[in-house]
């Protein structure tokens, strides 16, 4: 009997043939011996190189072998070698001599049958006896076989799938067909411990192809390629060993994820070995036989944190290819953390951000990644999307800004810093690549100079590159031409109409070129211009080191930089300046402008003549009049009481001097002189308080200010500010305040605190009444309340004197019942005839019936008809409008000649008076 020997199968290469692999020996490669199984013949595969095909049920054969003794102990006897020195022998994977005998078992499931060499030895008289019994139970296992039809002697079995041993497909499309599924497969061959030849046994055919194991990349070993030496980079083999003990030849699953970049192999995968012994990626890049590789480990099995994780473990040990490794642990650096607000967009990549804690500006480029090239044509216009995007993404927001590295400067680029930003958890870097708006940048493996979320960014452009989006779509993007609307005046004029019937026109600030003078994107319409805030005017900031800017400029720029700069905002398009500019109001929010936001900050002051044309006009003036009592900005050494005395003095003396002098000349030409025209400034108003014949306040009654009042008082019915309680409010505080009449609560103003400290007269600013109340009537008025400017006006009749306590007091009972009879309680139509700087504007009230304005039949002629004024022909209205005092003073003296009225006794003197 010969000699049993112990080995492991390493390789089936036939039904009849196997590489069988000994003990290891030291550091040294195990022994290696290739067993032909004596006396039989299996179906040989074919060479497809050679132009040889596979014999019938080859394939058949060699897997029912494979699945028996591929990578098993076994034991093996020799029993003769032939002329060339190969081995023939018998191959058991059990101890029973008879049943494990896998030559028996072959022939008898019919993959196999009994070699010519063998029939023609058992004819022989010298054949030894213990050969002799092997080949007669081959003969009968062939027999069982043949009797029973099996395996190769069933004539009506079909063959296997065919075996394709290269690949003639379209990669691209077989990686759509199968990517993500979970394919059964055999492990042909290990090239190095990363790179395997593969057999995916598909519906159709049994398809041969190369796989890259996903996330790792094991030392090179190279043998056997035509026209190259031999060669291994250290601990290549003792790799390629240990992959081949746990994979070779066995059967396991694979999930084809990727193709690899620029790959010159046909038929090359990046995917996973999917086998119920654990993920051979970890094991190698845990023992040291393997490195993270950058360009597939975002489809790496589990994600990319634990094979990062298992490296740096492996780095900490020195083992393996890891031996005198000395750079850093984990590869990064301990990063900065910075918080942070983003107040620019230099590009698709770059941002400025102020960092508070240093009170200044920073600018940090995007770590690892690349914006599409502006100097690219094809690609200008992804360029352009990515700065819009990154625009959208974090302008103006909060964001966590970790430092990453440091980019010396280089080939005419500025050093900068490179970081991972984050806006709620989110990182823009990653947004940006995975929408196909950015590349990544590839490093060295052993250069930590990259994001802290670099396989994060790798797995989003992986998932653009499989969408096809942005730049990785095939499809060149030009940049989009823009219409300089103000190019000049004519061209802002052909664009201004269109505009101002828009109403509110969305547009995106592009550049801030001063406090109130900015340039807008109008993204609809693919046009730039140059805004003007109307209404204000900013100090000048200086432009250069060289020049000296007006006071306060320079923060006037960087509060419209901080606020407006690259945000969304809405114009409306008042007029058209000489060098087409656009001029008008500019809203950061729904109901927040630009210009009374620097107005109120004392960074701008009141443009008189734009001011007074602006719709917005009376919130112009009380944004300015509230920096001039906060005395902030430029109003810091500013007197109210003094500037006020200064500015009504002024303005009497020389009103009253010369209108007086002019108007008893002749009041038509004293006019017609000083420039002055009548005013026309028509308002639906009612009379909502009067509080003596001469002085009463109106309301105007549009429905917008109608439907702001009512909402309102709404919220003050139900809302109410806490009472601190040290509430103490002072003469000139706004407060919440509950009327006696109806228990309503008002808007109110405290015009006094009375000596007992607990009662106080206030007046209730959207209807002009007053009263006195106790402090539990009042309540702290809500910020959310006082953006709506007062909605009662005060105002007089304009061009007559009514009665008062200095004149002709015995009429102002029935002056103040006349006038009440002609007003309460009706809509009327008011016209503004003057706005004197202090004191109440002076209207005309006339009937809306009337359907036009007819001085003699106004509220004001009626009572000057009836004998219940006199004629005021030195007010600021009447130098306006000389005519219609004209025609009220003569109503009032045919009043005088009929005796109506306060003229029923005589006349009224001037001593009276």
């Amino acid at each position: 009997m010969v000699g049993l020997l112990s080995a492991t199968v390493k390789l089936v290469l036939s039904g009849d043939s196997v590489v069988l692999r000994g003990a290891q020996r030291g550091n040294q490669p195990p022994p290696e011996r290739t067993l032909g199984l004596a006396y039989i013949a299996a179906p040989h595969l074919g060479n497809p190189k050679k132009g040889i095909e596979d014999e019938p049920f080859a394939l058949e054969a060699r897997e029912f072998l494979r699945r028996r003794v591929a990578g098993k102990p076994i034991k093996f006897a020799v029993r003769y070698k032939s002329n060339s020195g190969r081995e023939y022998g018998s191959l058991y994977v059990g101890p029973d001599m008879q049943n494990d005998d896998m030559a028996l078992k072959l022939v008898e499931e019919g993959w196999a049958k009994v070699s010519d060499q063998a029939r023609s030895k058992l004819n022989r008289s010298d054949i030894d006896p213990e050969d002799a019994d092997l080949i007669g139970g081959l003969l009968d296992r062939e027999e069982y076989a043949r009797s029973g039809k099996r395996g190769m002697w069933d004539t009506k079995a079909n063959p296997s799938r065919p075996r394709l041993t290269t690949f003639d497909q379209d990669a691209e499309k077989f990686l759509a067909q199968n990517k993500g599924r979970e394919l059964r497969a055999t492990i042909e061959q290990v090239r190095d411990a990363s790179t395997l030849r593969v057999t995916l046994h598909l519906p159709t055919a049994h398809q041969s192809i190369t796989l890259f194991l996903a996330g790792v990349k094991a030392p090179v070993v190279r043998t056997n390629v035509p026209g190259q030496p031999d060669f291994a980079e250290p601990f290549g083999e003792e790799a390629k060993f240990h992959v081949e003990v746990r994979l070779l030849q066995q059967d396991v699953k694979v999930r084809l994820e990727s193709l690899p970049h620029g790959a010159a192999v046909s038929g090359a995968f990046i995917g996973n070995v999917i086998h119920p012994a654990g993920n051979i990626s970890e094991w190698l890049v845990t023992s040291g036989y393997a490195r993270v590789a950058d360009l597939s480990v975002s489809h790496a099995e589990g994600g990319p944190a634990k094979l990062r994780q298992l490296e740096s473990a492996a780095k900490q040990k020195r083992i393996r290819i890891w031996q005198g490794f000395s750079g850093q642990i984990g590869g990064l650096a301990a990063a900065k953390t910075l918080e942070a607000t983003v107040v620019r967009i230099v590009n698709g990549d770059t941002v400025v951000v102020y960092d508070e804690a240093r009170d200044a500006d920073r600018e940090f480029q995007l770590a690892s990644i690349r914006q599409p090239r502006m100097s690219d044509p094809d690609q200008a216009g992804y360029a352009d999307q990515a700065r819009e995007a990154l625009r959208r993404l974090c302008i103006g927001k909060p964001v966590t800004v970790t430092i990453d590295y440091h980019k010396p400067a280089q080939d005419n680029f500025r050093a900068r810093d490179c970081a991972t930003i984050r806006h709620k958890d989110q990182d823009v870097g990653v947004s940006l690549v995975q929408k196909g708006l950015a590349s990544v940048l590839r490093h060295r493996a052993d250069d930590g100079n990259r994001s802290s979320n670099y396989d994060e960014l790798l797995i989003a452009e992986a998932k653009a590159q499989e969408a096809k989006v942005g730049i990785h779509s095939g499809k060149p993007k030009q940049a989009a031409k823009i219409t300089n609307a103000s190019e000049n005046a004519e061209r802002a004029r052909s664009f201004i109409t269109h505009w101002q019937r828009s109403g509110r026109v969305p547009c995106v600030v592009d550049y801030v070129g001063g406090g109130a003078r900015l340039r807008l994107h109008i993204p609809k319409e693919n046009c730039k211009l140059i805004f003007v805030l109307g209404g204000i005017r900013c100090p000048r900031a200086a432009r250069n080191d060289s020049e000296t800017g007006e006071p306060f400029g320079a923060e006037a720029l960087v509060y419209t930089t901080r606020h407006a700069l690259q945000r969304n905002v809405e114009v409306e398009f008042e007029a058209v300046d000489k060098s087409g500019g656009f001029i008008g109001t500019l809203w950061l929010s729904k109901d927040h402008s630009l210009a009374e936001d620097l107005l109120e900050q004392g960074l701008a002051s009141i443009h008189e003549y734009s001011a007074t044309q602006s719709p917005y006009s009376s919130r112009l003036f009380a944004a300015e009049s509230q920096a001039q009592q906060r005395k902030c900005g430029m109003w810091v050494d500013y007197d109210a009481e003094k500037a006020e005395e200064e500015q009504q003095k002024e303005q009497e003396e020389a009103a009253a001097r010369e209108a007086q002098r002019q108007l008893e000349k002749n009041p038509a030409a004293a006019a017609a002189a000083q420039g002055l025209q009548p005013r026309i400034e028509f308002l639906d108003v009612v009379v909502s308080e009067i509080t003596s014949p001469s002085t009463m306040f109106i309301q105007v009654a549009t429905q917008s200010n109608i439907k702001e009042l009512e909402d309102l008082m709404a919220g003050l019915s139900v809302t109410h500010m806490p009472v601190p309680a040290d509430f103490s409010p002072k003469a000139g505080h706004l407060v919440s305040a509950c009327y006696t009449v109806g228990d309503e609560w008002h808007r109110a103003k405290i015009r006094k605190v009375l000596p007992s400290k607990k009662e106080f007269e206030i007046a209730y600013i959207d209807f002009g009444n007053s009263e006195i109340l106790s402090i539990d009537r009042i309540r702290p008025l809500s910020s959310k309340f006082s953006g709506l400017a007062p909605q009662a006006h005060e105002a007089q009749l304009a061009f007559v004197r009514l009665p008062d306590d200095s004149f002709a007091p015995d009429y102002v009972p029935e002056t103040f019942a006349e006038l009440r009879r002609l007003v309460e309680g009706k809509q009327l139509v008011a016209n503004v005839e003057a706005r004197p700087s202090n004191g109440p504007i002076q209207v005309t009230l006339y009937e809306p019936e009337l359907g036009k304005s007819i001085v003699e039949k106004s509220v004001n002629g009626t009572l000057a008809s009836s004998g219940f004024a006199l004629a005021e022909k030195t007010s600021l209205a009447a130098l306006h409008n000389p005519l219609a005092a004209m025609k009220l003073e003569e109503l009032v003296n045919d009043a005088r000649s009929a005796h109506r009225g306060i003229w029923e006794y005589g006349d009224v003197t001037a001593a009276e008076l």
